[in-house]
């Protein structure tokens, strides 16, 4: 037991890691970063009630179960289809109301009689395997159908149905596959418990199993979903005309050197590119993991060290220097090339001239 232990340690590391991660990074609106954040929340206090076998607290696992199954579907509503929305908000409620008034009724918060008993659970040993009602058990597999055919159905419009020729759609197709994956996981786990008799180890082991697999999933989550401002519903950014062509923005950006434009905009290549600011925000962040606006001044810092070790510029002083890569003044060079570099300028340039 002391490496299911340990297991289940390591998934309450990993999710606060996940946490870290999604506070830093995620950027988009704030009802999508709460779902994000209720998966490893949710993960994190499930592996520690195993971790510690805490009967006092087993009969929280289902509340929490429901909050990892609302926040997968509430993800692929907000993300990809915002017209089940209202639908899936309402399967939500259900799931969170009917698990709480589960989790009120084996506390003994909530009177016993003929109706509510109906709703106990019969038994829970010391390694937190738990015997349910026919009803319970009933309502339960509802819920993991509905969650099945949901994910499902999702996945066959993603995967199958849609054929967008763009690099978001192909990393979203990928990621929707292992979500795929998941959820036929979980189904197939949860008729495996419910219909086998299960052993400590089987249990456990499906349950690190799918917790482990959610973590990665949302730390592997496609890059450009983190900084994306406009929300990526089919009919909307998949769809739209203008698609970045990868080496027009290279030509342009790097060979050009757009970047040392004092005028350098999201909004200005966009039209040079004659692309969508959105779609190039979005191209941005997915193949260099930062904003416009960083991509711009990192590369502005790297052609300044490249420029004050040109002698043709020896004599020109650093306010020169940065209006010759960028920026407008020498105070607003300071603070990228601290962040993409380290010290300052001068120190950079004083180590230059003393060899």
């Amino acid at each position: 037991m002391t490496i299911i232990f340990n297991l289940y340690f390591s998934i309450v590391v990993l999710a606060i890691i996940v946490l870290v991660d999604i506070f830093i990074k995620f950027k988009n609106p704030p009802a999508l970063k709460f779902f994000f954040l209720l998966l490893p929340t949710s993960i994190a206090l499930i592996a520690l009630i195993n971790a510690t076998s805490a009967i006092k607290f087993v009969f929280f696992l289902a509340p929490l179960k429901s909050s990892m199954a609302v926040a997968v579907l509430n993800i692929f509503s907000i993300l990809y289809f915002p017209k089940f929305k209202k639908w899936v908000l309402i399967v939500s409620t259900c799931m969170l109301t009917f698990t709480v008034f589960l989790m009120l009724v084996n506390k003994d918060i909530i009177p016993r009689n003929s109706f509510v008993d109906r709703f106990r659970i019969i038994s829970v040993d010391e390694n937190l395997n738990i015997k349910i009602t026919p009803l319970v058990r009933f309502i339960r597999f509802s819920f993991i159908i509905f969650m099945a055919i949901t994910i499902g159905y999702f996945w066959y419009v993603i995967y199958k149905k849609l054929n967008l020729n763009n690099i978001y759609y192909e990393k979203i197709r990928k990621w929707t596959s292992f979500i795929f994956i998941l959820g036929c996981s979980v189904f197939l786990m949860n008729i495996a418990i419910s219909f086998i008799i299960p052993s400590e180890i089987w249990v456990n082991s499906l349950t690190i199993y799918i917790l482990f697999y959610i973590l990665l999933l949302v730390l592997k989550r496609p890059g450009f979903l983190n900084h994306s401002a406009i929300k990526i519903a089919f009919g909307q950014k998949f769809n739209q005309d203008a698609i970045i062509d990868e080496m027009n923005f290279i030509a342009v950006f790097f060979k050009n050197r757009y970047y040392t434009n004092p005028e350098a905009s999201l909004g200005n290549l966009s039209k040079i590119l004659k692309a969508n600011a959105g779609e190039l925000s979005a191209f941005v962040n997915s193949e260099y993991q930062m904003t416009f606006n960083e991509l711009v001044n990192k590369n502005r810092i790297a052609y300044f060290l490249e420029v004050v070790q040109d002698k043709a510029y020896q004599n020109f002083t650093i306010d020169a220097l940065a209006k010759i890569v960028g920026f407008s003044s020498r105070q607003h060079l300071q603070k990228p090339f601290k962040k993409f570099h380290g010290g300052s300028p001068s120190d950079i340039i004083d180590s230059i001239n003393s060899h």
